[in-house]
């Protein structure tokens, strides 16, 4: 949490942290607060929670935890101003044209927006983290994304202006 530089951040961390403690009691498996391990990518792990597996996301002011019996990602981003360039260099060319297809900014903000939270979801469940080109992360055939090696689920939350996805391999049983 104190590796945040910035107050909300630390905020939001220590909040994702009470959501994951909230879902352990809630699913009935808490019996002790959570110790992280991290892996060789540096993805935490339930040290004292060997079965469960686990990812937390947050942005501004939601925060999102994901549990599962298999390794699972979630990303949340809340959608903003759409940037071309930024388009351009993490979108492959299928992923490009479905994104700049529309000639409302607004649209292609929220495309590229649920674009970027399929990607980061996938790399989060993977454990990998952003260290390769973005253009390579696939998530499915745009407009539909449907990926046959993950399953990726997003949801438009419009009150807040945010997306949310998960990712899980094909072969999971989701807790929650």
């Amino acid at each position: 949490m104190m590796s945040y530089r910035f107050p909300s951040g630390r905020k939001q961390c220590a909040m994702a942290y009470l959501l994951l403690v909230y879902a352990l009691k809630k699913e009935g498996f808490f019996n002790a607060l959570p110790e992280f391990g991290y892996n060789g990518n540096g993805k935490p792990f339930l040290s004292n929670y060997p079965d469960i597996y686990f990812n937390l996301s947050h942005c501004h002011d939601v925060v999102a935890c994901f549990l599962s019996d298999e390794e699972v990602g979630v990303d949340v981003e809340r959608v903003c101003k759409y940037d071309d360039d930024l388009a351009r260099a993490i979108c492959s060319d299928n992923e490009y044209r479905w994104i700049s297809g529309s000639s409302d900014p607004d649209i292609r903000a929220k495309y590229f927006t649920e674009l970027w939270t399929r990607k980061e979801s996938l790399v989060k469940c993977n454990g990998t983290g952003l260290n390769c080109d973005l253009k390579n992360i696939f998530t499915g055939d745009c407009p539909d994304m449907t990926c046959r090696d993950f399953l990726i689920s997003s949801f438009y939350d419009q009150t807040g202006d945010f997306y949310i996805s998960t990712c899980r391999t094909n072969n999971q049983n989701i807790i929650k």
